[in-house]
Parts: C-alpha cells; structure tokens; sequence
C-alpha cells in the first residue's frame, strides 16, 4: 500500500466534484482504473466511478468519502487524501500481480469496461496462441482465419493497436502473442469513430522491455495441397533512448494459393438451363514490405512523431482452366474449355504525422495522411467451345486494368473534462482520387473504360463519457457529410454523382458489480461501396460470365443494439440490427443468351437480424477449455424459386482446447457451423474444422517454435447457394484443405513502440 503525499489537502465537510487524471510511470493515462472513495476511520466503502479511455475520472463525493483508493490490475493501490483536484495520480506497475512473466497457464478472463469486452492475454494460455491470427480466433465472439478477420453479429472490425489505428495487415502480421497484453472488442463502437465502423479491436501491447536496441526475427513456411508452399520472413528492429523512439519493419513474402471450385448456375425461364463448371487455379504471390517510424515524446505532456510504409508486389501471377457446359432441360447444347493466365504488380506508399498532447486540460490528438497506390493487370483467355452440331469455335480475349489511388486526409480530437465527466469533439476530413483504365481486345467485345471518381468526406462528432458510481454512461454523435463526383472519360457525369449527408447517434451504459457486469448499447452506422463496386465498366471473365459496377449503389445503413452480460468465467453477448439498403450481388442476363450474365451489385430490401452467443471458459488443473455457442437469425426478403431457405439460422460450435504440459504446449480447437441463410448466400452444407498446435519455448523464451496444423482431418467443406430472385442462382462449393506450418522466432529487449499517431481517413483507404 502507498499513501500520497499529504499536500493534497482535504476539503471541508461539504460534498464536492473530484476529478482528475491515473497515468503510468510513462505520463501515459491508465483506462478502467477503479477510483474508489472512502469514509474514515473505518474505510466503508462510500461511492466510486472507473477512469475513461485516456485515465480522466470525475464524479461528486458525499462530505464522509474523505479518502480515495486508486486502484487496477497490474498496478500497486494508491491511498490519497481528497481534494477537489487531484490532478495526476501516477501508479507503479507491481511485478507481483498479474506480470508479463510471473502468472502462467491461467484461462484468459473476459470482462465488461466501459464500451468493450476485454480479455486479457497476459499471464494466460493465449500468450502461446501463435500468430495473431490464432490469438484472435480464440478471443470471445471473435473469428479469424484465411486473412478475415470478424466479430460475431457484427463483421469485419477496424482494428487499433496501442491506440493506433492500424493502416495495413502487414502491421497486425508482425505482432506475436506473446507480445500481446490484452485485446478489447466494441462491437457498438462510439461516435469518435467513422460511421462505417461496424465494430472495433483494440490490441495492447506489454510494457517496454527497456532502452537501447530490440531486435525480433520470425520465420516461417505452409506446406499446402498438393505440394504448393508458401514462407515469408519478417524482421522489426527497434532503438530507444529517453524520449526518442525508432522503429523498422521489413517483411518479405512468397505465397502459393490453390483455388479448386465447383460451379453450376441454373436459369429458370421457359425451360431450366443449368451450367456446371470446374474450375481449378493456382495464385502465386511475391511481396515485399517496409515501414519506417520516428517518435520523440518531450514530456508527458507532448509527443511528436512521423512514419513512411512502402509495399511493392513486384510479381502476382494467376493460372487456371475452367470446364463448362450449357444444358438445357436435361439436353446438352454446348461445352467450353477456357484457360487464362494473368500477371499484375502493385505498389503503395503511404505516410502519417502526428501530434498527441495535452494543453492545460486539453488533449490534443492530431493526425495528417498522404495514401497513393498504383496497379496494374494484364491477362489473356483462350477458350474453345462448340455449340451441337456446329463446329468448334477458337476464341482469345486479352484484358488489361490499370488504377492509381490518392488520398489525403487530416484528423483532430479534442477531450476536456466537463461536469464530473470526458468531453471528447473533432472531425475528420479526407480528398479522395481513383482512376481507372481498362481495355479488351478484340474491342468488339466490350467497351474500352477511362473513369475517374473523386471524393471528399467531412465529419464532426461529439462524445461525453461520465461515470456513477460502478455505472458508466457515454453518449455520443456523429455528423457526415460526402461529395461523390463521378467522370466518364474527362466528362462530368451528373447522373452518377452524390451528396450525401447523414447524422449517426450513438449511446452505451455499462458496470460492475463485483462478479457480475452488464453492457447495453446502440449505434448507428453505414457500409459506403468500395469504388470498385460504383464503377460504370463491365470486365471480362469468360464467355458466360461479365462482371460490372453501379455508380447508382445507395450506402446500406443499420441501427444496432447489443447486449453484454458476464460473471466470471461466463459471457451472455446478444444483439439486434435492422438494416436498411443491403449491399448484395445480383445476376442478371447480359444479352440475348440466357447462359451468359452479368453480376453486379445492388440493393436489396431492409431486414432484420438478430444474433446470440455463450461462452464459458472453466480451468481443469492443466485442462484449459473453452466453449463457445453462437447462432444468427435473419429475416431477409427475397424471391427464389422453389422453397425459400434464407431465413433459416445458423448456428456455431467453437470447442477450444490447451493442454499446458512441463514439455510444451498443445492446443486442439473445433469449430462446426450449421446449415442456415446469410443474407442471399443459403449454407446448404454443415462444416466442421479442426486445427492443432504445439508450442515450444527456449532459452527463456527468447526462442520459440511452433507447429500447426490446419483443417487437420480435412473436413471443412464449403457449400452455397447464393440466390438471385425467382429466375437465377448458383451453386458454389469448394474442397476442404489442409496446411502445416512452421515458425521459427527469435527475439531480444522487444516491446511495443512509441508512435502514438492513430492515422486519418482510413474508411476511405478500405475502399480503395
């Protein structure tokens, strides 16, 4: 126990706001430190709140609290003798409790603060999950696999590390585990984030390790099917001294993709006509990647720092061949072979500069973006059908894409204490450019396309966080405001251009109580189409299939409440969105011939979904389980022909475990999800997946190695049916298929760096 200084002088009898700020030895604020007061001499218990996002607390103390106990996981409990100020209370970090190195083997425990849940991984059987993939696949309500990572109910989240907002995946692929602290989930993210923010992951990393040089090199290689294998090699280097902080990333890759597909599209107009097709292909990939950051924090007070990341994809190489037929009402009418081949490169740069500071009361949180990217496509098909009775017919089609992107955007966030609680107001404003070219020879095939789309967005937001007692209330809104313009070969194309102007309310209330926590929430937001999806071209992929943009695409928009309940072990998460103007692919005729289509995307009908997962998560001596069971239900408007499935749940079975041996680690984790519709896409087909691990750690842990096996008995099959209206669908399926990897790490004096910017526009950057 600690007791501060007695200059902080104690009021008279009368009741008085209390309000102030918890930092860590680095002047860093402490979120969801419980700020307690106190009656003397007997220490009962008298009121209390939890500090903010940024450590601020504040609330009103009856005149018998008379002294304040500070106190969070991880950190030595203060005593402090009340003011009506305190300014900053600074704790120490005690080695004792739950350290980075001293608690071991432990089940990671999820609990509610303040808009998130939070899981600790520290100290827990997560810290060997492996890469951050796998840690985040054992995160509650939160899967990851393939390069996609999603929040349960809520889809794809933005994703923050150490309060930045990371730009690129490359940034999340160099963390480790091990590195981690803890990882919170919002799945109602508040109005300081964009409107298309559909739920967030924030990602702490541990404490610095020290000054001086760190250095941490990962290897790693994927034995996939038949043979194909992919590794890559990533290197971050780190020095440090006083306030000064430099970091490096380098990353080099090589991936080999197998994409075997099983296809039939069906068309039901006088008569049925169906065409199955195989496909089989292979995507091989060279990357290469390197980032650069600076930092300086001059006091606790101001921080000051700028990084430049360039990624180049020198070589992105396809390959594959298509068997197809036309049949119509059980008659064979025409087969087709088709094989292409493609290559492309691609490069991006992009830079950040940021200023995070504190003036008197107010913090100040500035950030500036540049994004330019370039890219281009070549591929050529050969395809060689013949009609019945007709003779066969040679055809060659060769297409090339080109696209270049720019961007700057800016970002400022403002927070002031105010009435006892945070007040939190900014905006964001982001320049968008995206050219696109695209030629096909013969040209009699398609129009050639020279478009152009310009963008700017705007947004202000407003958000107040108070706090009573163990309640906690934030309160927020956001306004935006976007200007598309869209150009056909230089012209203005009025027709095709928007404004749009949306407000975005947003409200949580949270606490604890003891064991027991409980979160309910609402939001508001929108998913924007990329630009890809509101281009007027139409591409080439083969003689039955075209795809094509809609510069006429309208935002989807969806309310959202949520509902969190926890007790120890055990967490309720349930919640409900009516979503208005769904993006979703549609089919249609392109011509004349009923066998060749066009897909496109459209709006569909608003409906209604609902979703609610369990999870328990027990310890067993060096038994760690932990069950997850999930399931959504839709209600999604749509005429098929035939029976309509779309409105059937889905349900998910996660069954994790980890055996926390002397010798190593091992880790046997389950996943099977049902039949059931998600919006026009039907699982016809329950899959089930097993992957494994095992985990070793050397040289106290500064090297470690780990095996994995994914899809270990080769049974995650996939089988869909997505739906078109009443007159198409399709039929898509694809074969399970095991990997095994290898990772080989080796590190020294690693921590997390310093660089505080959070970067700006990056719901634009998603879209590009």
């Amino acid at each position: 126990m600690m007791l501060l200084p007695a200059t902080l002088m104690t009021l008279t009898a009368a009741g008085q706001n209390v309000s102030g700020q918890v930092v860590d030895a680095h002047g860093k604020g402490i979120p969801y430190i419980n700020v307690v007061a106190l009656s003397l001499p007997d220490s009962a218990y008298v009121t209390g709140v939890m500090t903010d996002s940024i450590g601020r607390f504040g609330f009103d103390v009856p005149p018998e609290g008379r002294l304040l106990r500070v106190s969070g996981v991880g950190y030595k409990t203060v005593y402090a003798d009340r003011t009506g100020n305190e300014s900053r209370i600074c704790l120490q970090e005690d080695t004792r409790m739950l350290g980075e190195v001293v608690v071991r083997s432990r089940m990671p425990k999820t609990r509610l603060k303040g808009d998130a849940m939070v899981t600790n991984v520290v100290g827990t059987v997560l810290e060997t999950a492996g890469n951050m993939e796998d840690l985040l696949d054992r995160i509650p309500n939160v899967s990851a696999n393939s390069d996609k990572i999603e929040v349960f109910g809520r889809g794809e989240p933005e994703i923050y590390i150490n309060g930045r907002k990371m730009l690129d995946k490359v940034e999340l692929e160099r963390l480790s585990s091990d590195n981690i602290k803890s990882v919170e989930v919002v799945t109602n993210p508040g109005a300081r984030y964009g409107a298309s923010v559909k739920s967030v992951i924030r990602i702490t990393t541990k404490k610095a390790v020290g000054e001086g040089f760190g250095f941490d090199n990962r290897l790693s290689g994927e034995l996939k099917e038949r043979g194909y294998a992919s590794g890559q090699e990533r290197i971050n280097m780190n020095w440090r001294s006083g306030g000064l902080d430099i970091g490096g990333t380098f990353n080099i890759s090589r991936t080999n993709t197998l994409d075997p597909k099983q296809l039939e599209q069906i068309t039901y107009l006088d008569m049925t006509w169906r065409q199955p097709s195989s496909l089989d292909q292979v995507y091989k990939k060279r990357n290469i990647y390197g980032r650069l950051a600076l930092s300086y924090m001059f006091n606790e007070n101001h921080s000051l720092g700028a990084s430049l990341s360039w990624y180049r994809m020198p070589w992105d190489n396809a390959s594959g061949y298509m068997k197809s037929s036309v049949v119509k009402d059980d008659l064979l009418t025409e087969k087709l072979l088709s094989s292409y081949i493609a290559s492309g490169q691609g490069t991006t740069l992009q830079g950040n500069l940021y200023y995070v500071g504190k003036i008197g009361q107010l913090g100040v949180d500035f950030n500036a973006d540049w994004y330019w990217s370039k890219t281009g496509r070549h591929m050529t098909t050969v395809e060689d059908y013949q009609e019945t009775g007709q003779e066969p017919v040679n055809q060659q089609v060769s297409t090339s894409s080109d696209g270049r992107n720019n961007l700057v955007a800016s970002k400022l966030v403002l927070t002031s204490p105010l009435f006892g609680g945070t007040l939190s107001f900014g905006g964001e404003y982001s320049y968008s450019v995206r050219k696109t070219l695209y030629g096909v020879l013969p040209a009699d095939v398609l129009e050639d396309d020279k478009s152009r789309i310009e963008e700017g967005m705007a947004s202000a937001f407003v958000e107040y966080v108070r706090h009573y007692g163990p309640l906690s209330m934030q309160a927020g809104v956001r306004y935006e405001n976007v200007d598309f313009d869209y150009y056909d070969d230089g012209v203005y194309v009025g027709e095709q251009s928007r404004v749009f102007n949306n407000i975005f309310p947003s409200l949580s209330l949270s606490g604890m109580f003891g064991d027991f926590g409980v979160q309910l929430g609402y939001a508001s937001d929108i998913s924007r189409p990329s630009y890809n999806q509101l281009r007027s071209n139409i591409t080439y992929d083969n003689r039955y299939t075209y795809e094509g943009g809609n510069p006429f695409l309208l935002p989807s928009r969806s309310n959202n409440v949520n509902l969190a309940l926890t007790y120890k072990w055990i967490m309720l998460n349930a919640g409900w969105s009516h979503v208005i103007d769904p993006i979703i692919q549609h089919s249609e005729p392109y011509g004349d011939d009923p066998s060749v289509v066009l897909f496109r995307q459209v709006n569909g009908e608003s409906y209604d979904k609902m979703y609610a997962s369990l999870n328990i998560s027990p310890t067993f001596g060096v038994w760690h389980p932990s069950l997850m069971l999930g399931v959504q239900k839709q209600w999604f408007a749509m005429q098929v022909h035939g029976h309509n499935p779309l409105d059937n749940p889905v349900g998910t079975f996660r069954f994790d475990n980890t055996l926390d041996t002397k010798i190593c680690r091992i880790s046997l984790n389950m996943r099977y999800t049902t039949r059931g519709g998600d919006e026009n896409v039907y699982m016809r087909k329950p899959s089930f997946r097993a992957d494994m691990s095992l985990y070793k750690a050397f040289m106290q842990d500064r090297l470690t190695v780990q095996l994995q096996v994914k899809d270990l008995f080769k049974t995650s099959r996939q089988r869909l049916t997505m739906f078109y209206g009443s007159m198409r669908e399709t039929l898509w399926g694809a074969p399970a298929q095991r990997r095994v990897s290898l990772t080989v790490r080796y590190k020294f004096n690693v921590d997390k760096s310093k660089y505080k910017g959070t970067g700006a526009g990056q719901s634009q950057k998603s879209r590009m």
